[in-house]
């Protein structure tokens, strides 16, 4: 995709509408989360890429509990908690 450049302004509370056709060529339907970056040359918009919290992987992740986690850290959460929250009894 070809870079284009807009002027566009901030409104008093913040928010910054995005072109329609950025939006289109980009994907970003209403209600798609995305992540917003700021460095020292300015700020990124991107889509928002599902990462696991505690690993950082991207396969089967899943939201719980407020977090993004994947399925094998979620297996090994149930290692060593039981269904109630209990910890398991060593083996």
């Amino acid at each position: 995709m070809q870079m284009q450049t807009m002027t566009k302004k901030v409104t008093k509370s913040g928010a910054v509408t995005l072109p329609r056709g950025i939006r289109q060529a980009t994907g970003l339907l209403p209600g798609v989360p995305v992540d917003v970056e700021a460095d020292g040359e300015g700020i990124r918009i991107s889509k928002h890429v599902p990462a696991c919290s505690l690993c950082g992987s991207v396969e089967e992740v899943a939201w719980v509990m407020g977090m993004e986690i994947c399925g094998r850290c979620a297996g090994l959460i149930g290692e060593v908690f039981d269904g109630d929250g209990r910890r398991k009894a060593a083996e």
